[in-house]
């Protein structure tokens, strides 16, 4: 996961030095123009730089504070002018800079003005005539001569600047002022120095901008509310400000808010032109002019907590119209903002890890990166429920820094109750910028479909009629949501997921709506909800932790818009401990989604209209019955009634024409269904695993949907006729059928056929041609089939082209394999395990990758394993196993 950070600065953060620059220069030469317009052009970028502006300088020594000063400086800039060297006072300087250079490592730029760098290398023209004079003035001094010597001929051969390079001052003076930046910007590394968390992305984000490029680009930076964007964008500002001719950071939703729009626009223009005096209306009647003034410009721009589109386009009028390599950073927790934007990055800050986490939290709370020996465990419940929120832990450890572990134990017991007002008005604000329907979503999925699939959750929603497509997305742009997911069975199932702290703040919300938990949108706490009213629209809880619950029969009376219900019990498995003694008068008409793990009761009420409904969701229930007659289940998708082992009945559902899922596993009292659910014209999955009761399965309807038909433990079924044009898997596995009727080569699209422990199966003399239909059959089960022989197994295989994995596991009449066996050249996996007749294996085809022959007892492994090898040519061997 990408790692979030936050601002804690160290001890050794703050530079030692008190100056960046230090500039030496010879005053008579250049104080009145060059070294001045060089001071000022530093100056603007905000380089603190030292100047002596004593004209009068007496003796030849430098003055301690000059010394003090040089050693203070990262960086010394030596302008080397016509008469630089006949002055002692410079050449001393000079020597102390290079002493500085040599055992502090500052940097030196040496700038030639209006002087020739090999006159300085070599002293010769007026640098020797220079000392030629220090000659008779220090009496014969060699040494002395020598080591300024030495520092001249050192300096001039470093990487410096040559006026005479340039047609212009100006130019000059740019170019100088760049290369000081960019070194003092090598030489400033503490910007992240103090980032927890950072120093993992943060070449990455930087790489991002593409400084340098002369192209204008825009670096949108994007999360939930406290992740840190702000401190990333202030930090990478921090890093590069001095690049650039204008800069601006402005804090767009809070001074927006407060000033207008138009007062930032002022401000963003002022700070880009260094102009302090801009016209009130100076967005309007100054705005051509500025945008041509500004477009001449390299600059650096920050806005931060953006919230609309319409706020970039406001204060930037045009970003293409920007000056060449100028940079914009955007804030902002709406993704949807970028969109429109051209030349766009985009940067998502995430959650803090576990150890930054940790390492932030400790930083506030005890002043170091470590918790204080005895606080570990508390420590560890803040970062388990911060979830990585930077915001969240740098308030929580101010909060809780110098208190002692009572204080800790009794501020975590309130957080599960009552979140963190600084933490909760933060977050909230991503929330209160939703419209009614989005609002809706965020505090459905908060109270109730945290977790759940994003297929379900969003055809619940549009069933609600909240526009969840559109509005899902808006969450997913707002950071509100994000998007995970589950291996559920065989597939890898998309999730909604939200933010621990984001759900704290959406419940919170909730529990606002009124004291009177009834009187609230959406409950979750099982004591609350026997007292519910009209207020109510969604219910789901646990019921593990108010032991047995008994209620009235009208509890859900006053709960006219009760659209979502769901009750579990998580400790107790299936079964569920609420019961209704009286029974059940009423639920609401308009519940869109119905889930009630072990309901008590033998009928839902007879008043129930489910036409709404959307998911039915009663397994392990006490149902004989849902109801009488026929019901419009226009908008059911799922209907869910496993192990509801006292149904003997499923109603009719004709008009249930948009019934995709029928799960009845376990259902051992059901003999029969309603014939309307082979007319079902979008049914897919039918699960009627276990069934011990039904007894035959037969219809002359062929289905046009039906995908997967289950039928393992059918052990009554005797006589079996389901066709589908869709149909990819079909089980028998279990059932007492003999033969296989002609009606099943009738699916054409079958690739996997399981007919496992079906002891009374014999399909000699039924040949399976490949008009028959079975060659899309990748995967054949025959386990535990006693019935089959070779004659058999050949009549099946003659039908089948694109066998993968076969199974014949425990067929304890199979005596030898069918010699057309070899002819499936797609086959890779064979199990012949507890085969205990069979003597031998003939050729195998050479596509085969696992053979597995455990405990065949009379079977010649020697040979079978020679053959086996021999066929497999140069292909990989998976597993080849042999074991009595």
């Amino acid at each position: 996961m990408s790692s979030a950070f936050s601002s804690i600065v160290s001890s050794d953060v703050v530079p030692q030095k008190k100056y960046d620059v230090f500039l030496s220069f010879r005053g008579e030469d250049t104080r009145r123009n060059f070294t001045s317009h060089l001071y000022d052009a530093l100056s603007r970028k905000k380089v603190e730089t030292f100047i002596d502006n004593n004209e009068l300088r007496k003796g030849d020594e430098i003055s301690a504070a000059l010394i003090k000063a040089i050693e203070e400086s990262h960086a010394s800039i030596v302008i080397f002018s016509e008469n630089y060297a006949s002055s002692k006072w410079c050449l001393n300087e000079l020597k102390k800079i290079l002493e500085c250079k040599k055992y502090m490592q500052q940097i030196v730029i040496p700038v030639f003005y209006n002087i020739d760098p090999s006159h300085v290398r070599k002293q010769t023209g007026s640098y020797k005539q220079a000392f030629a004079k220090h000659k008779q003035d220090l009496k014969h001094n060699n040494d002395k001569l020598k080591k300024w010597k030495d520092s001249l001929t050192e300096a001039a051969n470093l990487v410096g600047w040559d006026s005479r390079n340039y047609r212009s001052e100006p130019d000059f003076i740019k170019d100088i002022v760049e290369d000081v930046l960019r070194k003092l910007n090598i030489r400033y590394p503490y910007e992240i120095k103090g980032l927890v968390g950072i120093e993992k992305n943060y070449e990455q984000i930087e790489s991002m901008l593409k400084i340098g490029s002369n192209e204008v680009r825009v670096l949108g930076i994007w999360g939930m509310g406290g992740i840190g964007k702000t401190t990333l964008a202030k930090t990478l500002y921090a890093k590069h400000f001095s690049q650039f001719e204008g800069r601006c950071v402005l804090n767009v939703m809070d001074e927006s808010n407060k000033y207008g729009l138009n007062v930032l626009h002022n401000k963003l223009l002022s700070s880009l032109l260094e102009e302090e005096n801009i016209h009130p209306d100076a967005s309007y009647i100054e705005a051509p002019f500025s945008e041509r003034r500004i477009g001449r410009k390299k600059v650096l721009i920050v806005l931060d907590g953006v919230e609309t589109l319409e706020q970039i386009e406001d204060l930037i009028l045009k970003i293409d119209g920007l000056g060449p390599g100028s940079r914009v950073i955007i804030t902002t927790r709406d993704k949807q903002i970028f969109s429109q934007l051209s030349k766009c990055e985009i940067y998502e800050v995430k959650e803090l890890e576990k150890p930054d986490s940790l390492q932030l939290f400790s930083l506030i709370a005890f002043k170091e990166k470590h918790p204080k020996t005895g606080y570990e465990d508390l420590s560890d419940s803040v970062i388990a429920y911060c979830k990585g929120n930077p915001l969240a832990l740098k308030v929580l450890g101010a909060n809780l820094s110098s208190r002692g572990r009572e204080a800790w134990e009794n501020e975590l017991k309130k957080l599960q109750k009552i979140p963190n007002r600084k933490i909760y008005d933060v977050l909230k604000l991503s929330y209160d910028d939703l419209d009614h329907c989005q609002k809706a979503i965020f505090l459905d999925i908060a109270c109730l479909l945290n977790g759940k699939d994003k297929t379900f959750v969003r055809d619940l929603l549009e069933a609600c009629e909240f526009f969840a497509i559109s509005g899902i997305e808006v969450l997913l742009d707002k950071a509100l949501i994000q998007l995970g997911s589950i291996l559920h069975v065989k597939w890898e199932v998309c999730i909604i997921e939200m933010h621990d702290l984001l759900q704290e703040m959406g419940r919170e919300i909730v529990n606002q709506e009124s004291e009177d938990p009834g009187k609230r949108s959406r409950l979750w706490k099982a004591d609350e909800i026997s007292d519910g009213t009209k207020a109510v629209e969604g219910i789901t809880f646990d019921s593990t932790d108010v032991g047995d619950l008994y209620l009235k029969s009208n509890s859900f009376r006053r709960m006219t818009n009760l659209r979502y219900l769901k009750i579990y019990n998580k400790s107790r498995g299936n079964t569920c401990n609420v019961y209704f003694p009286d029974g059940l008068e009423w639920i609401s008409d308009k519940l869109r989604y119905l889930r009630w793990e072990g309901y008590c009761l033998e009928y839902l009420p007879s008043t129930f209209c489910a036409e709404m409904l959307i998911e039915l969701h009663l397994s392990h229930s006490k149902l004989k019955k849902l109801w009488d007659g026929v019901q419009n289940l226009v908008n059911l998708n799922i209907l869910w009634l496993e192990s509801s082992k006292n149904l003997i009945e499923i109603p009719d559902l004709s008009k249930a024409t948009n019934l995709h899922r029928v799960y009845l596993f376990q259902c051992e009292s059901l003999g029969q269904l309603h014939p309307s659910i082979f007319s079902l014209p979008d049914l897919r999955y039918l699960d009627l695993r276990d069934c011990k009761k039904i007894e035959s399965l037969k219809t002359n309807i062929h289905s046009k949907s039906l995908r997967e038909l289950l039928l393992d433990g059918c052990a009554s079924l005797t006589e079996f006729s389901v066709t589908s044009d869709e149909m990819t898997e079909l089980t028998l596995g279990g059932t007492a059928i003999r033969e296989l009727s002609s009606s099943i080569w009738r699916n054409r699209k079958l690739t996997s056929l399981g007919l496992s422990e079906c002891n009374k199966l014999n399909i000699v003399g039924n040949k399976l041609t490949n008009d028959h239909g079975l060659g899309s059959v990748t995967e054949l089960d025959l386990l535990g089939c006693t019935e089959i022989n070779a004659l058999s197994l050949w009549s099946i295989l003659d039908g089948i082209q694109s066998l993968k994995w076969l199974s014949l596991h425990e067929c304890c009449n199979m005596e030898c394999l069918p010699e057309n066996i070899q002819n499936h050249s797609m086959l890779k996996s064979l199990a012949l395990d507890d085969c205990r007749k069979l003597v031998s294996v003939t050729e195998l085809p050479p596509s085969l990758l696992s053979l597995s022959a455990i405990n065949c007892t009379y079977l010649d492994t020697d040979s079978t394993q020679r053959s086996f090898l021999e066929n497999m040519e140069h292909k990989f061997l998976a597993s080849l196993i042999f074991k009595q």
